[in-house]
């Protein structure tokens, strides 16, 4: 994180207050009272623009362990996401899983989630319906992540910006509460915070830097193969440009502690699954010259 904030240019930075505030470069130095007066607040009206389809590639990572850390096992779901298609639609493409009971060592060849394929979709609260998901075969909730991490990417990422200064938690209570998981559970957020920490550059933009964490999240889950009782905590950071407000990169980590009671079985089982995120864009992204 040091290495981006540290890693933005001055120059970049004084430009873009240079082009908004209409000043001439000769009056701004390092350490001019510009800069910081920049930092005091988002543009304002930034709006999403979106010249053809935006591509991203997601890859999350589970690493199912024991309370006192032993391993278990390891999944890696992977897929590639573009928005932009018209009409509001957005669409999943090339999703796998894969799965190894090796610790070390790379993921055996994933195996490809058909219906999956070309699944498209407008981004709404809808998504958490049952009947969002009609083509999916019951036990698909790691590719649904796929499609509510991308929601909740989008949402931190655009709802928020017009509420927040620097450095300044924000109570996101517009995401918080209860949610269905497509009739499979139900999962809480609570406590939602977002924050504007900064400027970096990513892909060759100049972005807004934007923190959000959600901890002590209720998660239920009850089918005729378990119950499960648990608690999630998840943070991340996500980088909107400066430029066209599009999401640059996105990261997400998740600390889950679940209770599993299978079905036939008396006694229950404890198990602690951490989760890695990586939304990385994969188009519209600026060349040497250009940046």
């Amino acid at each position: 994180m040091k290495r981006l904030h540290s890693g933005i240019p001055a120059l970049a930075i004084l430009l873009w207050s240079i082009g908004t505030a209409n000043i001439q470069p000769a009056s701004a130095q390092p350490g001019d009272p510009l800069i910081p007066a920049y930092l005091d607040a988002l543009p304002p009206a930034l709006e999403l623009k979106e010249d053809g389809p935006q591509h991203y590639s997601m890859t999350s990572v589970y690493y199912n362990k024991g309370l006192l850390g032993g391993f278990i096992s390891k999944m890696k779901v992977s897929g590639e996401y573009t928005r932009g298609l018209g009409s509001g639609y957005v669409q999943w493409n090339k999703v796998e899983i894969a799965e190894t009971y090796q610790q070390e060592g790379d993921f055996p060849a994933g195996k490809t989630q058909d219906y999956m394929e070309d699944f498209r979709y407008i981004p709404s609260g809808n998504m958490i319906q049952a009947s969002a998901f009609e083509n999916f075969p019951p036990n698909s909730i790691f590719a649904k992540n796929l499609v509510w991490d991308a929601l909740a990417f989008e949402a931190f990422a655009w709802e928020f910006l017009d509420k927040l200064q620097l450095n300044v938690p924000y109570r996101a209570e517009e995401v918080e509460g209860e949610l269905s998981l497509a009739g499979q559970g139900t999962f809480e957020n609570k406590e939602a915070h977002v924050t504007w920490t900064g400027l970096s550059r990513m892909n060759g933009e100049l972005c807004a830097l934007i923190q959000f964490r959600v901890m002590d999240n209720p998660l239920e889950m009850d089918n005729p193969q378990m119950s499960l009782r648990g608690r999630s905590h998840y943070w991340g950071n996500i980088w909107v440009s400066l430029e066209d407000k599009q999401i640059e990169h996105a990261t997400l980590s998740e600390d889950v502690v679940m209770e599993i009671k299978l079905a036939g079985q008396s006694n229950s089982q404890y198990i602690n699954t951490t989760r890695e995120i990586v939304f990385r864009k994969l188009s519209g992204l600026k060349t040497e010259q250009e940046r």
